[in-house]
């Protein structure tokens, strides 16, 4: 089977634009006609479900796979199928039951750790704005532990990212508003459910220039804006709040209910290692993610530039006060040039947004 053939065109593979050097099948067991595997690609381990030809076929086979090589643990046993694929486009792969009460994520990317969307979730399941936790499989793989599944409540609904840009024409602030409401919500639940501390901003700046380093090493492109980066990120200045948050928010992260916005998928940026994603950040990042994901859905099909203006200052109105303007810009900027590196690597057709935006951004 030629595994590596296929991977490259599976969204969920993040390094399109790297040389597959090798790949070793490090567990596998057959699972009806296909063999159930965890793959390593060069340094990176995958789960799959591949067919004589090493092309994957999850979507098809759910009921056959299960829980995965892992043991579940949760409040119920592991979700009946028949399962339907959520069919969005997303760096791992959900699946929605029949009778629409749960949702069933097996990850693809596999790094050892209890995933932050398991973490996360378990300890804030009182928050009305996060879907509660059902069970999860892991796995000893290798001699390290690995979350392979998750089941969560299904929340029927549209997607911020889908729901905005129906709206382009109009007004986005009263969604932006209760997007606002629901971020507060949930930075509220974790800084009760986790440690939180106040850290020099200066040590924030150092970490984003760190961040910029590793951001060039994936895409040369962004060298050019690299010393006006670090010339704003030293300029800050003070103390700041940290703590554990969702770590990639973005429209597509939040479903639409009739009363409220819900936050989905805590796992942080599917780019950065999960020991990174884990680590306690200004809330302020969150803020950053939405307010680009507001400007992505106003360049989308055009310019709206008022549009996202106002639904920008409706967001940050919901959400309340903001600890430092300044920083809340530099983490602005820092999420950019992230999606820069990001689109140039996975969606090479959408870079132009996040580029005009950093020359805003630092114009």
């Amino acid at each position: 089977m030629s595994i590596g053939q296929h991977i490259i065109t599976e969204r969920f593979y993040g390094a399109k634009s790297h040389t597959i050097d090798n790949v070793d099948i490090v567990l596998s067991r057959e699972c009806g006609e296909n063999t159930l595997a965890v793959v390593r690609i060069n340094n990176a381990l995958y789960q799959l479900l591949v067919n004589d030809d090493g092309k994957d076929v999850l979507n098809d086979h759910v009921e056959e796979v299960g829980a995965s090589f892992g043991a579940w643990t949760g409040s119920s046993a592991f979700p009946i199928g028949p399962f339907t694929p959520l069919g969005t486009e997303q760096s791992n792969s959900s699946f929605i039951t029949a009778d629409n009460k749960a949702i069933v994520k097996y990850f693809r990317k596999l790094e050892s750790g209890q995933n932050p969307d398991v973490e996360l979730i378990s300890k804030i399941s009182s928050c009305p704005n996060i879907a509660p936790i059902l069970g999860f499989s892991s796995a000893e793989i290798s001699g390290a532990n690995y979350t392979l599944v998750m089941a969560q409540q299904y929340v029927p609904g549209l997607d911020g990212w889908s729901h905005a840009l129906t709206t382009t024409s109009g007004s986005f602030a009263e969604d932006a508003e209760k997007i606002g409401e629901a971020t507060r919500n949930v930075h509220t639940a974790l800084a009760s459910a986790f440690p939180t501390r106040v850290v020099p901003v200066e040590a924030l700046a150092d970490a984003l220039t760190t961040r910029l380093n590793e951001l060039i090493s994936q895409a040369p492109e962004i060298a050019r804006f690299k010393e006006a980066a670090i010339d704003l990120y030293q300029s800050l200045e003070g103390e700041a709040h940290i703590q554990r948050i969702h770590g990639d928010l973005h429209l597509g992260q939040l479903i639409k209910t009739p009363e409220r916005y819900i936050l989905i998928d805590f796992e942080g940026e599917p780019a950065r290692p999960l020991n990174q994603r884990r680590l306690p950040d200004s809330p302020l990042k969150d803020l950053a993610g939405i307010i680009r994901s507001i400007d992505y859905a106003a360049y989308f099909d055009g310019e709206h530039t008022q549009w996202a203006n106002e639904a920008t200052a409706l967001f940050l109105d919901g959400y309340g006060s903001i600890e430092d303007q300044e920083l809340l810009n530099a983490y602005i900027l820092d999420k950019a040039l992230y999606e820069v590196a990001y689109e140039i690597n996975n969606r090479p057709d959408w870079v132009k947004i996040p580029l005009e935006a950093v020359e805003r951004l630092l114009d």
